[in-house]
C-alpha cells in the first residue's frame, strides 16, 4: 500500500496517513484487510469435543508438570475474564456472558464469583455468587473490604456489610473512563507494593474522570494509577507497544512492567510521568521483550512448589496460540532484559485460551481459560454462533514429586500477626499480609507496623526488604514517616534505594525539601535508582525539580532513563519555561539547557537559546554546546552568528559541516572570504570543515580553491569534503570529474565521496561505476556502503538492474550483492531476479498462498522433518537466515531491533502451520514493530527501514543495514510507501522441498535457546 502526502509538512502518526484519505478510502483499506481471510488463530472451528477430557487430553507440559481441573462450568464458571485470591485462599473469578456485545431484549448478569475448595483436594466444590447483574466487566481487585471492579464507563466498589460474602453495597467510586471498544475498557487491576491500584485502558479509549483533584484525563492507550485514600488519580500514556495494554505486574522490589495483549512486554517505570504530549512514538519504546504471537497477562512462577528450574520466572497466557508462555528476567541498565524459556503449557484444543495466571495458596500454577473457538471482536459477528457463553475452566499445573506448599489463612490473623507474615520468603504471603494490613483501621495497622519496624533484628541479612515492605503499609494508608523513607534512601542495596526514591515522589507534598532528597539519588551509582529519581521528580511541579532531574544526562545515560527524562521534560513544561524567561533557574547548566530544549522541541527553542548565550555565567564548553544547538533550530542570522564564534573554536566548526547538512538555511551574506582563510589552515580538520561548507552554503567563489585540493596530497577528509562541495558547485562537469575516482582511487572515503556525488546527478552512471568498483573488491565487508550509496537514490535499483547488463560480475559477486540486499531489506523483483540470473538461480514466481501446502508440509515436517539437516540450512548461505535473524548460540549476536525477529524461541510461541507460512509467505505474518517504510525525500534520497519514531517535525527509520537511527525531516518528504516485511518474498525457490521441510522443522523446534530443538 502507497500513501502519497498531500502535504510535506504534517506526517503526524500512523493513524494520521488514513484520515487524510478519508472514510470511505479508509473503510475500504479496513474491511479488505479483514478480507484477506480470517486468522485460524483467533476465529476458529468449534471443536468436536469439548469435554474436560478432551480438552486435558490436548495439554503438551513441560517435562515434570501435570494439569488437572480446579473449576469449569458445573462450577457456574464460564467466560472467565480474570481471577485473583483473598487472604482466605479463595478464589474469586469474574465472569462474563455479555462480551463482546448483548441482544438489545436482554439483561445484564455477569458474575463475580468466589470459588472454594473445602477439603483441600485440588478442586473447586463451593461456589458463592459475590455480584451479579455486572454488565460485561472487564476486571477487578479485591481490597478495602470488597471488590473494585471495572465496568465500562465506571470505577465501582462493592461491599459485603453483613459477612455472607454476597456484595451488598455497590458504588460508582469514579466515572468517565473510554469505552471505544469493549476488549479496551479498563483492566489488569493490579495493587502496588504501597497500595496503589494500576489498571489500563486500550487503543480507541478516550477518558475524561472527575476526581476531587480535578480531571483526569488520558488519551488513547495507556494505565492508570489510583491512590484510593485520597481518590487521586493519574493517567499515563502509551505505556506499551500493541496499542491495548493488558496486564500488570510487580516485581519483588517493586519494579512494575506492563503487558500488552499484542506481543509485547515492557518496563512501566520511564512511562509513569504524566503527559498529555508524550514522547512515546506508539508505546513501543520500552519494550524489553515479546512472546511471538498475541497475549497477555504477566505473573511471576515464585512457590516453595515449583522446582527451581521456573522459579521468579515471569508467566504470560498466550491466548492467541494456546499457550504458557516463560520468560527469565535480569537487570541491564536502569531496565530488565527477557530470555524466552521453554512454554510450561501448549494446547491443541482450539477452545482453549488462557487469559489469566495466579500462583495459589498452595503453590500450584493456576490458569484461567476463557475457552472459546472465537477470540476476536471485529474478526467475526458479535453474535456469531460458534462464540462460546456456556464454557470455562481454571486448570491447576503442579509438578510431580513435590510437596504442595500450604499458605497460612491470613484471614484470621490480627496485625501483629500479618506483620510478622512480611518477613515470610514466599511472595504470596507477603502480598496477602500486606493487602489484608491495607485493609484494617489506619490506627491498628500503623501502631502494630511500627512496632514492627522497631523490633526488627539489624543483622538480618534481609533487613532491607523487611523495610521496604513496611514503607508499603504507611504508603497505603497515606501516612508519611520519613525517618523510615530516609533510612532507606541510604541503604546498602539498590533496589531499595531506587523504591525509597519512588516513595519521595509520592509523598514530595507532605515531606520538607523533597528536592533535596531526590538531588542524592539522580546521581547515584545505580542507573535504576537514578531512573527511579527522574520520574519522582516529574510529580514534584516546580522549576527546581527539573532543574534536579536534569542532572541525570551528566552521568551514563541508556535508553530507559533517556525516555524517562524526555517525558519530564514535557511534564514540567509551564515550570521550567517561566524560570526560564524569568532568568530564575541558574542551577541549569548549559549542556542541561541543551537536553532540555532538544527534548522538547517547539517554534521558540531558538529564542530560548538566544538569551542563555547571552549569559555571562556559562563557561566556553556551555556556549558551544549553546551555539551547536542554535546552528540546528535557529533562523539565517543565527547561522552567522555561530559561524562567527566557530571561527575561533574549532571544535564548534568541526560540528557545523553534519549541522549544515540537515537544514536548509545559509548565512544571509557571503563567507567566501571568511571560508577561504579557513582553507588555509594548517589543521587537517579546520580544511575539511571549510571545504564542506563551501559546497553546503553555495560558496561558488571558492571553486578555484576546491578543486587543487582533491589532485593533491591532502589528507582523505580534505579530498572527501572538496569533492562533495565541488560536485555540488558545479554539477555539470561533475559526472565526467569523479567517475574516474570511482575506480580508480584506493581509499574507500574518496571514492564513497565521488560516488555520492555521482549518484545524486546521474544514478545510471553511478550504478555502473559502483559495480565496476564491487567487481574489483575482495572484502565483502566494503560492498556495503558502495551498494547502499546507489540503492538509497530514487531509480537507483533501477539503475543497478540495468548495469548489470553492462558490468562483468562473478557469480559469488552476485550471490553476495543479493546477500546484502536481504538483509537490507531490499526486494525489489527485477534487480533480484537480474542477480539471480547472473548467479546462476533459477527464477521463480511468486507462490500463491495456499492453504493446502501449508497442511501437507505440516505433515511432513511432523513425520520426516530433519531438524539438525534444517539446522545447516539455517545457517547456509542457500537460505540467507543469519543475515537477519538470530538465534542463542547459533548466531552472533547482532540488534534484534534492527533486523529481525530473535528466532531463538519461535517454535516456543508459533503454531507449526503459521511458522510455515511466515517462511513461505512472509507477508502474511508480520511480527509487529518489524514492518519496513521506505520515504523519498525532495533530493532524491530514498530510504527504507524500520519506523522507530514520529512527529510533526521528523521520521526515524532504523537502517537495516547499519542498525543505526535516521531522522528524516518532514518538510523533505515527498513520498512514503509502507512495504510490509523486509524478508524477500520467494527465497524458498531455492530450497528443495526436503530442505525446506527440514529448515521448518528446526525452527518449529527452537523453544528455549541454544539453538537447538
Amino acid at each position: 500500500m502507497t500513501i502519497r502526502h498531500p502535504s510535506k509538512t504534517n506526517v503526524g502518526n500512523r493513524f494520521t496517513h488514513y484520515r487524510r484519505l478519508g472514510l470511505a478510502a479508509f473503510c475500504a483499506i479496513f474491511f479488505a484487510s479483514i478480507a484477506v481471510g480470517q486468522n485460524p488463530l483467533s476465529v476458529s472451528k468449534p471443536e468436536q469435543d469439548n469435554s474436560v477430557a478432551a480438552e486435558l487430553k490436548s495439554f503438551t507440559l513441560a517435562d515434570g508438570y501435570e494439569a488437572q481441573l480446579f473449576a469449569d462450568e458445573t462450577d457456574g464458571v464460564a467466560n472467565p475474564v480474570c481471577m485473583s485470591w483473598d487472604a482466605a485462599g479463595r478464589l474469586w473469578v469474574l465472569c462474563t456472558w455479555a462480551y463482546p456485545q448483548m441482544k438489545p431484549v436482554d439483561q445484564p448478569d455477569d458474575k463475580l464469583l468466589i470459588l472454594t475448595d473445602t477439603d483441600g483436594d485440588g478442586r473447586a466444590d463451593k461456589t458463592t455468587v459475590f455480584a451479579d447483574g455486572l454488565n460485561m466487566p472487564t476486571g477487578f481487585a479485591l481490597g478495602h473490604g470488597g471488590a473494585y471492579i471495572g465496568q465500562g464507563n465506571d470505577l465501582l466498589h462493592l461491599q459485603d456489610t453483613d459477612g455472607d460474602d454476597k456484595a451488598d453495597t455497590r458504588r460508582v467510586l469514579l466515572t468517565g473512563f473510554g469505552t471505544g471498544d469493549t476488549h479496551q475498557n479498563i483492566n489488569s487491576f493490579t495493587w502496588s507494593p504501597g497500595g496503589e491500584l494500576l489498571f489500563c485502558q486500550g487503543l480507541h479509549a478516550f477518558s475524561r474522570v472527575e476526581t476531587p483533584w480535578g480531571i483526569s484525563r488520558l488519551d488513547e492507550h495507556g494505565s492508570w494509577r489510583l491512590r484510593p485514600k485520597r481518590l487521586q488519580l493519574h493517567g499515563f500514556r502509551r505505556t506499551s507497544g500493541g496499542g491495548n495494554p493488558w496486564g500488570i505486574l510487580f516485581g519483588n522490589w517493586g519494579e512494575p512492567f506492563v503487558k500488552s495483549n499484542g506481543t509485547e512486554i515492557s518496563e512501566l517505570l520511564p512511562s509513569m510521568v504524566s503527559v498529555e504530549r508524550t514522547a512515546s512514538f506508539w508505546g513501543g519504546e520500552m519494550q524489553i521483550g515479546g512472546t511471538r504471537i498475541k497475549s497477555m497477562i504477566i505473573e511471576l512462577a515464585e512457590s516453595p512448589h515449583l522446582p527451581d528450574d521456573i522459579q521468579g520466572e515471569m508467566l504470560i497466557a498466550g491466548y492467541f496460540a494456546r499457550d504458557v508462555n516463560r520468560f527469565g528476567w535480569e537487570p541491564a541498565g536502569a531496565g530488565h532484559r527477557l530470555t524466552p524459556q521453554p512454554n510450561l503449557l501448549t494446547s491443541s484444543h482450539n477452545a482453549f485460551r488462557p487469559v489469566d495466571i495466579r500462583v495459589g495458596p498452595d503453590g500450584a500454577i493456576y490458569i484461567a481459560d476463557w475457552f472459546n473457538p472465537i477470540i476476536g471482536h471485529y474478526q467475526a459477528s458479535f453474535r456469531h454462533p460458534d462464540r462460546d457463553k456456556t464454557h470455562g475452566r481454571i486448570w491447576r499445573i503442579t509438578a510431580n514429586n513435590r510437596d504442595l506448599a500450604k499458605a497460612p489463612d491470613l484471614s484470621k490473623m490480627n496485625a501483629d500477626e500479618l506483620c510478622e507474615q512480611l518477613k515470610s520468603d514466599w511472595r504470596y504471603v507477603r502480598y496477602q499480609a500486606k493487602r489484608r494490613l491495607a485493609d484494617l483501621p489506619k490506627e491498628e495497622a500503623i501502631r502494630a507496623i511500627t512496632t514492627w519496624v522497631e523490633n526488627l533484628d539489624q543483622n538480618d541479612a534481609d533487613v532491607e526488604h523487611h523495610l521496604y515492605e513496611a514503607i508499603g503499609v504507611f504508603e497505603s494508608h497515606e501516612v508519611v514517616n520519613r525517618p523510615l523513607l530516609e533510612r532507606l534512601l541510604v541503604a546498602k542495596d539498590h533496589r531499595a534505594r531506587a523504591y525509597a526514591t519512588r516513595v519521595a515522589g509520592r509523598w514530595h507534598d507532605r515531606l520538607e525539601l523533597p528536592l533535596e532528597l531526590l538531588d542524592r539519588s539522580v546521581v547515584d551509582k545505580n542507573a535504576r535508582v537514578r531512573l527511579e529519581a527522574v520520574v519522582a521528580c516529574s510529580d514534584i511541579h516546580s522549576a527546581e525539580s527539573m532543574a534536579v532531574a536534569v542532572k541525570v544526562a551528566r552521568q551514563p545515560m541508556d535508553r530507559f532513563i533517556d525516555f524517562a527524562l524526555t517525558q519530564t521534560v514535557h511534564a514540567l513544561e509551564p515550570n521550567w519555561q517561566a524560570a526560564l524567561r524569568q532568568g530564575s533557574l541558574n542551577n541549569v547548566d548549559p549542556a542541561g539547557w541543551v537536553y532540555i530544549l532538544r527534548a522538547y522541541g517547539g517554534k521558540d527553542v531558538a529564542g530560548q537559546v538566544r538569551k542563555l548565550i547571552g549569559s555571562e555565567t556559562i563557561s566556553r564548553e556551555g556556549r558551544r554546546q549553546l551555539l551547536q544547538m542554535l546552528a540546528q533550530v535557529g533562523t539565517a542570522n543565527d547561522l552567522q552568528t555561530v559561524f562567527r564564534a566557530a571561527q575561533q573554536d574549532p571544535q564548534l566548526l568541526a560540528s557545523l559541516p553534519a549541522i549544515a547538512a540537515g537544514r536548509r538555511v545559509v548565512p544571509p551574506v557571503a563567507v567566501h572570504q571568511e571560508l577561504s582563510a579557513l582553507l588555509q589552515s594548517e589543521e587537517v580538520a579546520t580544511r575539511a570543515s571549510a571545504a564542506r561548507l563551501a559546497g553546503l552554503w553555495k560558496q561558488r567563489e571558492l571553486i578555484p580553491l576546491l578543486k587543487p585540493m582533491i589532485e593533491s596530497q591532502q589528507a582523505d577528509s580534505v579530498r572527501s569534503a572538496a569533492i562533495r562541495s565541488v560536485a555540488e558547485l558545479e554539477p555539470d562537469t561533475a559526472v565526467t570529474r569523479f567517475v574516474p575516482l570511482i575506480n580508480n582511487s584506493q581509499n574507500s572515503s574518496t571514492y564513497l565521496a565521488a560516488l555520492e556525488s555521482v549518484s545524486r546527478l546521474d544514478v545510471d552512471a553511478a550504478a555502473v561505476a559502483g559495480l565496476q568498483l564491487v567487481a574489483q573488491l575482495d572484502d565483502e565487508n566494503s560492498f556495503g556502503p558502495v551498494l547502499s550509496t546507489i540503492i538509497n537514490r530514487r531509480g537507483g535499483a533501477a539503475a543497478m538492474t540495468a548495469a548489470l547488463q553492462e558490468v562483468e560480475l562473478s557469480a559469488d559477486k552476485a550471490k553476495l550483492i543479493s546477500r546484502w540486499l536481504s538483509a537490507a531489506g531490499q526486494d525489489d523483483a527485477k534487480l533480484v531476479n537480474a542477480l539471480k540470473q547472473r548467479a546462476g538461480i533459477q527464477q521463480g514466481q511468486a507462490t500463491a498462498y495456499d492453504a493446502a501446502l501449508v497442511q501437507s508440509l505440516a505433515q511432513e515436517v511432523r513425520q520426516s522433518g530433519n531438524a539438525a539437516a534444517g539446522k545447516r540450512v539455517f545457517v547456509s548461505s542457500l537460505a540467507n537466515c543469519t543475515a537477519c535473524h538470530q538465534v542463542a548460540g547459533v548466531t552472533d549476536s547482532v540488534d534484534s531491533f534492527s533486523k529481525g525477529p530473535d528466532l531463538s524461541a519461535v517454535g516456543a510461541g508459533l503454531p507449526l502451520e503459521l511458522i510455515i507460512e511466515s517462511v513461505i509467505w512472509p507477508k502474511r505474518q508480520i511480527k509487529e514493530g518489524y514492518e519496513m517504510t521506505t520515504i523519498l525525500t525532495d533530493d532524491g534520497r530514498l530510504l527504507s527501514g524500520y519506523l522507530v519514531s514520529e512527529d510533526s517535525e521528523k521520521v526515524g527509520l532504523r537502517d537495516l543495514a547499519s542498525g543505526e537511527v535516521q531522522e528524516v525531516s518532514v518538510e523533505t518528504v515527498e513520498d512514503r510507501v509502507n512495504k510490509g516485511t523486509a524478508m524477500p518474498s520467494g527465497f524458498t525457490h531455492s530450497l528443495t522441498r526436503q530442505e525446506l521441510r527440514d529448515l521448518i522443522a528446526y525452527l518449529a523446534g527452537l523453544k528455549a535457546g541454544g539453538g537447538k530443538p
